[in-house]
C-alpha cells in the first residue's frame, strides 16, 4: 500500500517503502499522525527546539543516538524510545561513526508537510524564515 493521507485508509508498508524526502522515508502523513523513518549520518544532529502543539517521539532502530529531552540525556541504542511532549526542548545527535536509523513519530500529524516544504525550499536554494518555522510549530531555542 502507498502512504495515504486519508483518515479511513489503512497503511501497510514494508522496509524501505514510503515517500522519500531527502534521506528520510515517510511512513504516514495523516492529520492524526506523522511517522518518518530517519537516517542520521555520523555526527548528524538537529538543533534544540520545541513544539507547542504536538509530541515528538523517537524509536531507535540502528546505531547510537544521544537524545536531550528537557533536563534528561538519554543514550539511545536500538530499542530505545524517547518522547518530548509539547513545550519540552529536545534535540539529538548521532554519536557513532556509523549511520543511525530511527522512527520519528509526531502526534498530531503535520510534520511531513514541514519536511516536504523544507525540501522544496532547499532545492530552490532558499532558506526558511521564522514565520515558516512558526507555521509548522517548530521553535528553536
Amino acid at each position: 500500500m502507498a502512504v495515504s493521507q486519508e483518515p479511513d485508509t489503512p497503511i501497510a508498508l514494508s522496509v524501505g517503502e514510503g515517500e522519500l524526502i531527502g534521506t528520510s522515508v515517510v511512513k504516514a502523513a495523516r492529520p492524526e499522525v506523522s511517522l518518518i523513518e530517519l537516517e542520521i549520518k555520523p555526527g548528524g544532529s538537529v538543533q534544540p527546539h520545541l513544539h507547542k502543539g504536538h509530541s515528538d517521539s523517537f524509536y531507535v532502530l540502528e546505531g547510537e543516538v544521544e537524545f536531550y529531552v528537557g533536563d534528561e540525556v538519554v543514550q539511545g541504542s536500538p530499542g530505545t524510545y524517547v518522547l518530548a511532549p509539547p513545550g519540552v526542548v529536545h534535540f539529538f545527535k548521532n554519536v557513532s561513526d556509523e549511520p543511525a536509523r530511527a522512527l520519528n513519530l509526531h502526534t498530531p500529524g503535520g510534520f511531513v508537510e514541514y519536511r516536504r516544504e523544507l525540501e522544496t525550499l532547499h532545492a530552490a536554494g532558499e532558506k526558511p524564515d521564522t514565520a515558516f518555522f512558526e507555521r509548522h510549530d517548530i521553535f528553536d531555542v
